[in-house]
This record gives structure tokens, sequence and C-alpha cells, in this order.
């Protein structure tokens, strides 16, 4: 496993040192007369070339593709708000009906404590006529 490792290894570093002394040329032919000329270009700036032209197609592909998750995003939070705004204007319409509710509740708890100490005072009532006879 080894030894299968190091000659991919080697294998690698071949290509690459046989990739890195190719150069390319990039000619100029006039189309009439004059002189032809010539640039010789590494390996390496091919490479470079190639790499930033894949990152601008990526950044072309995803920069529409983000505006309309953004405005897909911007409907969605327009909605909420509406749904925000109308639950708002039905708690107005409610919220009256809920104090008076709370009112209520709060009477309903003072009667019935009133209810538990006549109860226990009509008991201790008849617990004392009862003694009597």
């Amino acid at each position: 496993m080894i030894d299968g490792r190091a000659t991919l290894v080697s294998r690698i570093k071949k290509y690459w040192r046989k990739k890195r002394e190719v150069r390319y040329t990039f000619m100029l032919v006039p189309r009439g007369s004059g002189v032809t000329k010539s640039i010789n270009i590494p390996f390496f700036i091919i490479v470079l070339f190639f790499l930033l032209f894949a990152a601008n197609i990526y950044f072309l592909v995803r920069y529409p593709l983000r505006l309309s998750e953004i405005d897909n995003l911007d409907r969605k939070v327009y909605q909420l708000n509406d749904v925000i705004a109308r639950n708002d204007n039905d708690l107005k319409l409610i919220d009256p009906s809920i104090k008076k509710t709370e009112e209520f509740e709060a009477i309903v708890a003072q009667h019935s404590e009133i209810i538990k100490q006549i109860e226990a005072l009509h008991r201790s009532i008849l617990d004392k006529k009862a003694g009597k006879f």
C-alpha cells in the first residue's frame, strides 16, 4: 500500500515536472504583410486562466440565483408582515373582551372566597347548635 502511494506520488511529480516545462505559444499573424509576433505562455498561467474562468462562470450563475432567493425571502417577509398586521387588528378587536373577562374572573374569585367564608361560618354555627341540644 505504501509502495503504491509512493509510486503514485512519484508519477504525479514526474507529470508536474513535465507539464511545468511545457510552454504554449500565442502567435499574432497580420492580415497583410508584416511581422508575425509570438508570445510564450507558461503552463501554470494557462491553468490559472482556466481556474479564473471557471470561478467567473460560477459567480455569474450564482449571482442571479442569489437575487431570486432574496426576492423570495422579501415576498415571504411581506406576507408575514401582512399576517402580523391582520393579527394586530384582530387583537385590537378582541382585547376589550379579554379585559372584561379578566375583570369578571377577578369578581368570580372574590365571590367564591366570600362563599367559602359564609360556608365556614355556617358550619361553625351548625356545630355550635349541635352541641347545645
